[in-house]
């Protein structure tokens, strides 16, 4: 389990940087009026990100029995 946590975690930090990617190459190629909504994705994965990152670092700190 600790494996697909870790995958997922890179997963989504890969997702923000490719989506990231797509909304400055829109803003760049059309102009910031019709390309500034996509930088809503890249905040969608970078939350996911960061909210995975916090709860495995939390959980990874709890005592096992």
């Amino acid at each position: 389990m600790h494996k697909l946590n870790r995958l997922m975690e890179h997963f989504w930090l890969a997702l923000a940087i490719a989506t990231l990617a797509v909304a400055l190459w829109t803003i760049i190629s059309e102009g910031w009026n019709k390309g500034a909504q996509w930088l809503v994705l890249p905040a969608i994965a970078t939350a996911a990100w960061l909210m995975r990152r916090f709860v495995r670092k939390r959980l990874g700190s709890a005592p096992r029995n």
